[in-house]
């Protein structure tokens, strides 16, 4: 019995395709891996960026010329931190005395965009021993963390 004619182009045109598609398939897990860790990354950067930012708020005492104005919404006090790529704004709003909102704001840019993330707490006035007043956040109960598109 005599083998077919063109059997062995085929098994070899076979193989060839199956090892194109081995090679395609550990491309796209490499390129997903990539993405994935620069989303972990701008993660890391927004998330410090807005600590720095709240940490701008609670260690700086309040103002107690501009608390005395006391008209809710009012804009106490603003600025902005930064870690790596990633800026958080802040905006200090007044409420109802003793409390007001702080307002951060974090981006950093991923890929070929940017992402993008809100959080808002409501902070309350605490004196300290020497009589100073200082922000600190009022409990868990006002902190939330929005993503923004």
């Amino acid at each position: 019995m005599t083998p077919r004619r063109g059997f062995a182009l085929a098994a070899v045109l076979a193989a060839l395709v199956i090892m194109a598609m081995l090679v395609a398939v550990g491309a796209q897990r490499a390129l997903v891996g990539a993405r994935e860790s620069a989303l972990a990354l701008a993660r890391v950067e927004m998330s410090a960026a807005a600590a720095g930012a709240l940490a701008a708020v609670v260690t700086v005492p309040a103002d107690s010329t501009l608390l005395a104005v006391g008209v809710p919404g009012a804009l106490i006090d603003s600025g902005s931190a930064d870690f790596g790529a990633a800026r958080a704004t802040w905006r200090l709003n007044a409420a109802i005395a003793p409390y007001g909102t702080v307002e951060i704001d974090a981006r950093a840019p991923v890929i070929t965009g940017s992402t993008r993330e809100l959080r808002r707490l409501i902070m309350s006035l605490r004196p300290d021993t020497a009589g100073a007043l200082w922000w600190v956040p009022a409990g868990v109960g006002g902190r939330g963390r929005i993503p923004v598109p």
